[in-house]
């Protein structure tokens, strides 16, 4: 809505000026907006920085390039964000220059006051026409104010309109998958389930391999150890402690091994003379040799 400032009297566009907070708080905005920008630019900088030499030298592959394809849109939006935020505080500054140059224009208060309280002392005792060219002079001087203060605060509008053209602020493009957080989640819950299959199972696998041991070194002790037979296989290994004993059963295991061998042997060729024999054959019908 466009005002007509030269439709005001000077007391109203002085006090409108005097009034104000002035440009305390736009040089305090266009410092904040100058800090944030300078650190979204180093911010930025230091981005690109580690990306470029995480990908140049430690980090290679296809999931490399898809990281820092991801990760430029969001190092051009700060970039971007911090050359807005650079420009809205040189127009705060500047919007600062314009209020200063309107203030100093203005005609203070008390000067049209002053004026005022002067017209009308004069025309009170204006009463032969004696202080018609004074009251003249003050009214001549009551227009320059508003002439003054209207200029003042045309001015004071134009350069603020132009100083508060600013370029929107967005927010940063999503560059992540939404149900990351989701997938993720899941992820982790799989992972720990399939650890805790994992050790249970390599628990089971661990004591398996150690009963496997224990029965390759010594099998009969492995099985009599643990059992009921254990004193009597401790009774036995004490009396195969005894050479005498000890040779004794070795020469035994050596004749039965032998007999055991013979009758393999022997069943084969006895089993085919069985198979051909007539029918009705019994004992009594073998005749002796001899």
């Amino acid at each position: 809505m466009p005002f007509d400032f030269a439709a005001r009297p000077p007391e109203v566009n002085s006090a409108l000026m005097y009034s104000g907070a002035g440009a305390g708080p736009l040089m305090a905005a266009a410092s904040a907006f100058g800090s944030l920008g300078s650190e979204l630019s180093n911010t930025a900088a230091s981005y690109q920085s580690v990306i470029s030499q995480l990908t140049g030298s430690e980090w290679l592959g296809p999931s490399s390039a898809s990281m820092a394809a991801a990760a430029q849109p969001y190092i051009a939006w700060l970039e971007t964000t911090s050359g807005q935020l650079q420009h809205a505080a040189s127009q705060a500054t500047a919007s600062a220059a314009a209020y200063e140059t309107a203030f100093a224009a203005t005609v203070p208060p008390p000067m049209i006051a002053a004026n005022r309280a002067q017209l009308a002392a004069l025309t009170a005792t204006n009463i032969l026409g004696q202080n018609t060219p004074a009251i003249a002079a003050t009214e001549a001087q009551y227009g320059e104010m508003w002439a003054q203060d209207a200029a003042a605060m045309y001015g004071y509008a134009s350069s603020s309109a132009t100083n508060a053209q600013l370029s929107p602020l967005t927010p940063p493009a999503n560059n992540t998958d939404p149900a990351g957080s989701g997938l993720q989640a899941a992820a982790v819950t799989n992972a720990v389930n399939s650890n805790a299959a994992s050790s249970g199972l390599s628990g089971l696998l661990g004591n398996l391999q150690s009963a496997l041991g224990s029965l390759s070194n010594n099998p009969i002790s492995g099985i009599l150890n643990g059992g009921p037979l254990g004193d009597a296989w401790s009774a036995l290994n004490v009396l195969a402690g005894n050479s005498t004993i000890s040779d004794t059963i070795s020469d035994l295991d050596v004749t039965l091994s032998w007999c055991m061998m013979m009758f393999s042997a022997t069943m084969p060729l006895l089993g085919h003379f069985v198979a051909n024999a007539p029918l009705g054959v019994t004992v009594g019908d073998v005749t002796p040799v001899g």
